[in-house]
């Protein structure tokens, strides 16, 4: 696995990738792609654009989305949507199958 890399404040550089963070007394996550850190309202935000395929019936993709860096409790990081979407494919196969 790559090391992401830091900026200046010690933040991740994820501004190529697509990042699904899960969100602390949410069920489902949420997922960025082309995220970068904001800072709003004194509170730090991770914000990009949802992926085209990552929500059900598509319903907001390519709308942007952003996510208080405090709530999440976890998150994964993909090189691309399609590298998401792959890995989507391969979670839906297993549940499939149980």
């Amino acid at each position: 696995m790559k090391r992401q890399t830091q900026g200046k404040a010690g933040l991740s550089d994820f501004t190529n990738k697509v990042v699904s963070v899960s969100i602390a007394g949410e069920d489902d996550g949420r997922c960025l792609e082309h995220p970068h850190w904001e800072t709003q309202g004194g509170r730090l935000f991770l914000v990009g654009t949802v992926p085209g395929g990552a929500s059900s019936n598509n319903w907001c993709g390519g709308i942007p989305s952003a996510v208080a860096w405090d709530a999440v409790t976890d998150y994964l990081v993909f090189d691309s949507a399609k590298h998401y979407l792959e890995r989507v494919r391969v979670y839906e196969r297993s549940s499939r199958k149980k």
